[in-house]
Order: C-alpha cells, then sequence, then structure tokens
C-alpha cells in the first residue's frame, strides 16, 4: 500500500498519540510522536519524518503556529503535514489551504479515513 518510512504524530491528546502509533506500526510505518508543538518542531528536527499528523488545538502553541514555524524553515516546508481537528471542518480546510497543509483529517476518525489521505498523499508524490 504505502511505502512512507516514518511519521511525526504531534497531539497533545495521550490516546490519539498512541492508537494513530499504534495503527501505523502494524503497517510497518514507523511512527514517533509528541505531545505539544514546541517537542513537535524538535522531533521533526531529529526524526526527519515523511509526514507529520498535526492536531489543531493544543495548549500554549497551537497546530497552525506549528505548521507556520515548519513551513517556514527550508528544513521541513516540503514535508507534507496533515492537520487534525474536532472543530469546524469548513474553517479548518480553509486555512489548511491557506497555510500550505497538505490535507485535514477530522477528530474523531476512523483508521481507514486516515490511511486514505496518507496513501493519496503518497500516491501525489509519486510513492505508490
Amino acid at each position: 500500500m504505502m511505502t512512507l518510512r516514518k511519521v511525526l504524530i504531534i497531539d497533545d491528546e495521550i490516546l490519539i498519540r498512541k492508537t494513530t502509533a499504534l495503527l501505523l506500526k502494524k503497517l510497518n510505518i514507523d511512527a514517533v510522536t509528541a505531545a505539544n508543538g514546541m517537542d513537535g518542531i524538535a522531533m521533526a528536527k531529529a526524526e526527519k519524518p515523511d509526514y507529520i499528523l498535526l492536531d489543531v488545538s493544543m495548549p500554549a502553541m497551537d497546530g497552525w503556529s506549528v505548521l507556520e514555524r515548519l513551513k517556514a524553515d527550508d528544513n521541513f516546508n516540503k514535508i507534507p503535514v496533515v492537520m487534525f481537528t474536532a472543530g469546524d471542518f469548513s474553517l479548518s480546510d480553509k486555512l489548511a489551504a491557506e497555510k500550505g497543509a497538505a490535507a485535514v483529517c477530522r477528530k474523531p476518525f476512523q483508521p481507514h479515513e486516515l490511511l486514505k489521505i496518507l496513501d493519496d498523499l503518497n500516491k501525489e508524490a509519486g510513492h505508490a
């Protein structure tokens, strides 16, 4: 299905981090996690992931701020970022497009929904 090697999950909800990481690991995709935006940026630098799954709503530094920092850095601006949101999906979709996110995934999500997004992005990148 996918040829991804590593995905970084940045989400303050431990259940989301753990279940998403487990789902990816079952597909032989290395999943690394961070519980907040600052740790997420540090993990992106250290781990150099193929994709980043980023929660919109987090304390201290929200997902939009993290996305802006990642997109402003030449080391990360080519990494596709999928925004997780439990909020207004249409607003998030618009903001995601404006700020350079590759896709939006509504929480709570079913595993097949996230896998389809990643698979579609992988195909767009020519890795299918």
